[in-house]
């Protein structure tokens, strides 16, 4: 056992624990083994050489833990043309931005950007094939939408993905036509697939494809490029709800060669459930680092790109109601067959449409084969009708929301679907039935920004300033263990991390300020000034004082 001993002091320390706060916390190798007085941290390590770190007034938290981030698709996006708002806002922001890489490119090379909004472009519409045909006809374009549910392409692009008019839409998906039925560019949900069928994972109607196919030193980078966002933000712990052999792959790969830090916990896509069942797996294998966690279903698509399958309908959307991913029966099927197995389940569903596909499933799984504590979960859960909080409370499947979503996006869902859009990630109907408070980023949909999202739950502001659903805030108590604590719980990770506890993990972040003593305006602006994890400073944003002395 790692014997270095660590004493964290002269600073605010909230445990996210049930003393709340504490003047110090001993630490032995990775272990947390005191959180208390500094008298009594110190009589823990009597004899011992320790190193002693000053925090400098400066406040100590649990390591933040992100429940839903796409680590390799935020490190690519990262590496992708920036089109997000306000950087773009409009089609030729778009055009203008792609432009400035055509004459960098040599044989092989596309152009790539992320992050686009229709909602927020002058036009409000989506680009098309015409639109990218005019940063170029010699390469590749294309462009993934911010929710990563839809791409555009160039009309070459198209060509090499062999998508014509004879090509029909996959379940689950759809292809953009024009007026006259040939494709327009567009790929929505699984007809994302297309970009892996040449080289790479292949998912079928499982989900939008966001796995490009790419070298394993590219994906490697890719590992690399994310963590060094999520430790810069003071995130320790992600569930990638989304992997693949590519991840998976990759993800071991990173650790062997010593690059990976963070801890991953790994939901495998539904393409592979049948593979898994076939080896005996469920939920729990793995270690401290690297663990599969549950089994990752889609329902519906994007509320952003207007796929998601609501009730209500868009006004700003051809598709009145979005579409599922699959058949209620045949995802009632798939989910009972991962519950029995003993898997915990992670649904995408957005829409209420999508959100009573899952609430049957469940109930039907339970009554198949009863289970305590599975903690099923819906992820986004953007907008349930108010009916459906009494089947998630009576059903115990927690909702795993993105604060930054109402931030970014909740004007537009608004507009898109009327006054029921202010019920967006509707944590106050969560709060009146005893449902878990969980905060996630979906990265990089949002970026993986704890301290942002935390003061987006607390005000419900939109980027424009605006609040959306003021009667859904929480308080900045709730938020922040809903970024520790109980999205540790989400994961069933609460016994070793998600609290600055005795006998857990020492995951920690040092924040420039406690969240507490600022005015709530100031909340969003706290920078992170030191990442820990297993009591190892993985970063650092400026040097710290640090002594080392005998005891």
């Amino acid at each position: 056992m790692n014997e270095e001993f660590k004493i964290f002091y002269n600073g605010t320390i909230l445990t996210m624990d049930e003393k709340e706060k504490v003047e110090a916390v001993a630490v032995r190798g990775d272990q947390i083994i005191r959180a208390g007085s500094l008298e009594a941290c110190e009589e823990m390590v009597s004899g011992k050489v320790v190193e002693k770190i000053d925090l400098e007034g400066r406040c100590l938290m649990p390591g933040f833990i992100d429940p839903h981030a796409h680590l390799m698709m935020l490190g690519m996006c990262h590496t992708w043309i920036d089109l997000s708002y306000p950087k773009v806002k409009s089609i030729d922001d778009i055009v203008a931005e792609l432009s400035k890489f055509k004459d960098t490119m040599k044989d092989g090379g596309m152009i790539r950007g992320f992050g686009f909004d229709q909602r927020t472009l002058a036009e409000k519409r989506y680009p098309t094939a015409d639109d990218l045909d005019r940063v170029t006809t010699e390469y590749p374009v294309q462009i993934m939408h911010v929710s990563g549910h839809s791409n555009v392409v160039n009309h070459l692009f198209l060509e090499q993905l062999e998508i014509d008019e004879h090509t029909d839409d996959p379940e689950g998906g759809v292809i953009g036509r024009d007026e006259n039925g040939v494709p327009n560019g567009q790929l929505y949900d699984s007809a994302n697939d297309f970009f892996a069928k040449k080289a790479g994972v292949v998912i079928g109607n499982n989900g939008p494809n966001i796995h490009m196919p790419d070298t394993p030193d590219n994906l490697l980078t890719l590992v690399e490029v994310g963590q060094d966002q999520c430790l810069a933000a003071g995130v320790t712990t992600i569930n990638d709800p989304q992997v693949t052999k590519q991840e998976l792959d990759t993800f071991e790969s990173s650790r062997e060669k010593g690059q990976l830090k963070m801890r991953i916990v790994m939901s495998f896509l539904s393409t592979y459930l049948d593979k898994l069942i076939d080896l005996g797996f469920r939920s729990g294998f793995g270690d401290e680092q690297l663990s599969i966690g549950s089994i990752k279903f889609y329902a519906d698509g994007s509320l952003n790109s207007g796929t998601a399958y609501l009730s209500s309908g868009y006004s700003d959307s051809k598709r009145t109601q979005g579409y599922l991913y699959h058949e209620p029966e045949e995802f009632k099927e798939m989910f009972v067959k991962a519950h029995k197995q003993g898997f915990q389940t992670i649904t995408h569903a957005q829409g209420d449409g999508a959100i009573q596909v899952v609430i049957d499933s469940a109930r039907e799984a339970q009554k198949q084969k009863p289970r305590n504590d599975v903690r099923h979960r819906i992820e986004h859960c953007g907008l349930p009708s108010k009916d459906q909080i009494d089947d998630l409370a009576e059903l115990d499947i927690w909702p795993v929301p993105q604060p930054q979503h109402v931030f970014q996006f909740g004007e537009g869902v608004v507009r898109a679907v009327g006054e029921h859009g202010n019920n967006y990630s509707p944590y106050g109907w969560f709060k009146e039935k005893n449902i878990p408070i969980v905060l996630s980023s979906d990265a990089p949909v949002a970026p993986p920004n704890p301290i942002l999202a935390v003061y987006a739950a607390v005000t419900r502001e939109t980027l424009k300033g605006n609040v959306i659903g003021a009667e859904h805030r929480i308080s900045l108590t709730e938020a922040l263990k809903g970024y520790t604590i109980e999205a540790a719980k989400s994961i069933h990770k609460e016994g070793i991390i998600g609290s600055i506890s005795e006998g857990k993990l020492a995951d920690f972040v040092v924040l420039e300020k406690d969240p507490y003593e600022v005015k709530i305006d100031e909340l969003k602006e706290i920078n992170v000034c030191e990442t820990w994890i297993s009591g190892e400073r993985v970063y650092a944003k400026q040097n710290r004082k640090e002594r080392a002395v005998s005891r």
